[in-house]
């Protein structure tokens, strides 16, 4: 099949943390046989003098160039509302996408669109797919879905889309079911995520991003990871460390990533006294991610829903943790229950629940072969099942039956 993808979000340069899933879904498919181009935005941080694996069109909006804000996390302010000078860019944004999906779908003789994202990606896509008639497929990921609940013109512009999608795939029951509200109904199909089972893998061996010295004194080791908003809940990791280390005073935890909240949270470290408990190391470049979970010995997922009612789909970071072998605890929401089965292949706790969170972290402290069959189970859940080239699989049938 030919298929043009369109996202806001694409990896701009080797170790790009900004949606790497997005590239592993097209390199997925081109093993599968597929003949793929993306649309995206220019980003100042692309690096044009790596090659692509994958033809990649980026299309400008705006002059000069230091106003490309739209996409790879720079249009949403902590990831909760659109900062105004997005509002202004929209229109420009839509033209350009369009006329340049436009072309890439001329050029290539696409028999199928592909957007990420349903607002604003979906907008383009439908109109390209309608003029062109061939098949449209969406996918949604959370904060476009978020959009379209809080903005009544969003809502309606998400629900003319989902008129016209051939197929929509969302990856958590919230998701699923908000589709269903917009008018989806059996259009959308529930498909969670993977984490790709080659890349990330147990290896004891690696690169300790804990010195030896530190490593050494620490009975347990927690990481978390991902961009520093609040609908990631590390404010909560970081009271529940404070009341952990007051049973287990050797625990340690390093949170990785960097984002808005960031030095909101290096002052909530010293407020709690935390600072010989817990590091924020800032990026963590994508190239390194394997390192950075191999080297620890619980991962923990806090998400939860914000004050504003933003919520992550299914962080692929958990199936990567997942895959490293590392045992997860994870909170209740979102996709997560699709991928983790309580006490089987890790542990759940109800989002926000600091006390819940305190207890699980307890238990894996408590219980070391608890702890090793829960990373055994969970590495073999993303070989077996959770991987990108099954999530490919799923989405090539999909799209076979659209095209016919």
């Amino acid at each position: 099949m030919r298929i043009t993808f369109i996202t806001t979000s694409y990896t701009r340069y080797p170790g790009d943390v900004i949606a790497p899933f997005v590239k592993s879904i097209a390199q997925g498919l081109v093993t599968l046989g597929n003949d793929i181009e993306v649309v995206a935005p220019y980003d100042l941080e692309v690096d044009t003098t790596t090659p692509e694996d994958i033809k990649v069109h980026r299309f400008r909006y705006i002059w000069p160039k230091q106003w490309h804000i739209m996409g790879h996390a720079r249009s949403m302010h902590s990831d909760r509302q659109l900062r105004p000078a997005a509002f202004f860019l929209l229109p420009l944004f839509l033209v350009f996408s369009t006329l340049s999906l436009w072309k890439v779908v001329t050029k290539n003789k696409s028999q199928l669109i592909y957007a990420h994202w349903i607002l604003p990606n979906g907008l383009p896509a439908a109109i390209v797919a309608m003029i062109k008639k061939i098949p449209l497929a969406v996918s949604l990921h959370g904060s476009d879905v978020y959009l379209a609940k809080a903005n009544p013109i969003f809502r309606f512009v998400a629900r003319s889309i989902i008129r016209r999608a051939d197929i929509l795939t969302a990856c958590s029951e919230e998701m699923y079911q908000d589709a269903i509200d917009l008018g989806a109904e059996e259009k959308i199909h529930l498909l969670a995520w993977g984490a790709d089972p080659d890349r990330f893998k147990p290896d004891q061996s690696s690169l300790d991003l804990t010195s030896t010295q530190d490593r050494s004194k620490n009975k347990i080791i927690f990481s978390s990871l991902g961009r520093m908003v609040h609908k990631k809940g590390f404010h909560l990791l970081l009271q529940a460390m404070s009341e952990l280390i007051k049973k287990v005073p050797t625990a340690h935890l390093k949170i990785g990533g960097e984002g808005p909240l960031r030095s909101v949270l290096l002052d909530e470290v010293k407020k709690l006294g935390l600072e010989e408990h817990v590091s924020l190391p800032g990026r963590i470049p994508w190239d390194q991610v394997p390192n950075f979970l191999q080297s620890s010995d619980v991962f923990v997922l806090p998400s939860i829903m914000d004050e504003q009612g933003n919520v992550d789909g299914l962080p692929t970071v958990l199936l990567e943790a997942m895959s490293t072998g590392k045992p997860v605890i994870a909170s209740r929401i979102g996709g997560i229950p699709l991928v983790i089965e309580d006490n089987i292949n890790g542990l759940i706790f109800e989002a926000g629940n600091v006390q819940s969170l305190t207890n699980r972290m307890t238990q894996l402290i408590d219980d070391l072969a608890l702890r090793e069959s829960l990373g055994q189970a969970a590495r073999k859940s993303v070989f077996d099942k959770f991987n990108w080239k099954q999530v490919c699989i799923s989405l090539q049938t999909l799209f076979t039956d659209a095209i016919s």
